[in-house]
């Protein structure tokens, strides 16, 4: 193995947290996530309706569920329109993205990636559960969080 391979496999490298207070803290609505592929074979299947979304790496190795990453959630007006969005950075290079950690998420386990999403009644409710999806998870790619979690999050 030569350093090119270890850079490689270091830029594969990603930091979770797991927080059980921050679990314990959590609104725990149950919500009813609908899983598609990223891409999705058929975008149309995704509503143009407000709601959350997850993207999750999941490697479908030995049937184990818990090897599965949650990477980033996020909240949209239009759930149609926002995977619109991802979809269209597959397709830029990297110094073209305007959003760099977004770009390598879904570029460097493509094939991998899931996007979950869950429709919501309104706006309003889909940013207080984003909010409360950060706050109990914390995922690796999302940059903007809570301000008490940034706060925390930047002492350290």
């Amino acid at each position: 193995m030569d350093v090119r391979d270890l850079a490689f496999i270091e830029s594969h490298n990603v930091q979770m947290m797991f927080y059980p207070q921050a679990w314990d803290n959590a609104q725990n609505t149950t919500l009813q996530w609908v899983q598609l592929n990223f891409p999705p074979d058929v975008r149309s299947s995704v509503p143009h309706e407000p709601g959350v979304y997850a993207f999750i790496v999941e490697p479908e190795l030995f049937s184990l569920q818990a090897a599965n990453g949650l990477f980033y959630v996020g909240k949209a007006t239009d759930l149609y329109n926002r995977i619109g969005s991802y979809i269209s950075e597959l397709s830029h290079q990297f110094s073209d993205s305007t959003r760099p950690h977004i770009w390598r998420m879904l570029n460097q386990w493509s094939g991998r990636m899931r996007y979950y999403y869950s429709t919501t009644v309104n706006v309003e409710e889909a940013e207080v559960l984003e909010d409360e999806l950060l706050k109990a998870f914390r995922p690796p790619f999302n940059k903007k969080y809570p301000a008490e979690i940034s706060q925390v999050m930047r002492a350290f």
